[in-house]
Formats: structure tokens, sequence, C-alpha cells
């Protein structure tokens, strides 16, 4: 998302404003910058699948994936879930510490931890809770170091019995390229 809201054009303005205020973008907002990325790594070589980090992060957002919005431009045969939701873990402690530590934006503080974790609070069960309802969802610890959060994804997902049919077989979706 940070390469979109480099370029100059209305999406990446609405993106950068979101990222300065760090507001959820709505899916008319979102959608059309997933669509390119979607598009754009469907297209390489060797492709085994997308991770799509932070999406959906509300019930709005989550509504409009499960419509796929891009079935014109990127024709898809099977559904639009995704095949599995890894949910890292963390403490609002270590969420605060790791969000002031990172320096992504000049505008990191407190005050927009304290309010970007309460509309996650608010915002997120809901999404949650549809996947662990659908049986997708993976819950990794994700307190430790670097280190240790490494460790514990790969221990987690070595014994998961969903992400092992994941990645071992082709997924349920199909995207309907031309080249």
């Amino acid at each position: 998302m940070k390469d979109e809201a480099n370029r100059q054009t209305p999406l990446a303005a609405t993106i950068q404003d979101k990222l300065d205020h760090q507001g959820f973008l709505t899916s008319a907002e979102l959608n059309p910058f997933l669509g390119i990325a979607i598009e754009d790594a469907i297209r390489q070589d060797e492709l085994n699948g997308i991770l799509i980090d932070g999406f959906p992060r509300c019930e709005e957002q989550l509504t409009s994936w499960a419509q796929w919005p891009f079935q014109e431009r990127l024709p898809l045969e099977g559904h639009p879930k995704p095949d599995i939701v890894l949910s890292l873990n963390t403490t609002k402690e270590n969420a605060e510490a790791r969000y002031l530590a990172r320096g992504r934006d000049k505008n990191d503080s407190g005050d927009k931890f304290t309010k970007r974790f309460a509309e996650y609070l608010e915002e997120g069960p809901p999404v949650e809770r549809h996947y662990r309802e659908a049986g997708l969802l993976v819950d990794i610890d994700n307190n430790g170091t670097k280190e240790e959060n490494i460790a514990v994804v790969e221990k987690t997902l070595g014994d998961n019995a969903l992400w092992n049919r994941v990645v071992g077989q082709a997924t349920e979706s199909v995207f309907l390229v031309p080249h």
C-alpha cells in the first residue's frame, strides 16, 4: 500500500490521507488497490499463492470481498474466500512497543496507536469470528522476539492440517487471466 500511496493519483492521495490519520480504508477506496496488486501478482511466473496482509479489517471490507469486486477484470472461478487466515496474536503492550519502534510513518505516536488499537478492537472481532466459524482461522502467538515468533509460526503452521492441505495442493480459487 505504501508503494501506491507514493504515486501521484487520486487513489494515492486517499491512501496517504488514511495512513496519516490511521483510519480504515473503505472497500470503495481499497478494492481498486487490491485489484491492481492481485493482477500484478497473478501475472508473475511461478505464483504459488497470494498473501494479503491485514485485510479485511472490518465487516464492510469482509462483505465487499465476499462479493468478489473484481469479477469483470479478474474473473474468478471457484469462491473468493481465502483458503486460510492467519491471526498473529499480540498483546496491546507488545503491539504498542512495536508500533512506536518501527518508525514507518512520521506521524506514528502513542495517541495514534491508541486510536488505531481501539478501532481494531471494535472492528476486528466480527471478521475474526467469521473466519473462525468458517474453519479457516489459525491462531499464532506473536509475543516473542523476532526469532521466537518465526519459530512459533513455523511450528504452528507445520503442525496445522489446514495449512498443510493448502500448501500441499492447488487452491480452491482460480483466476482466469488471458496472457
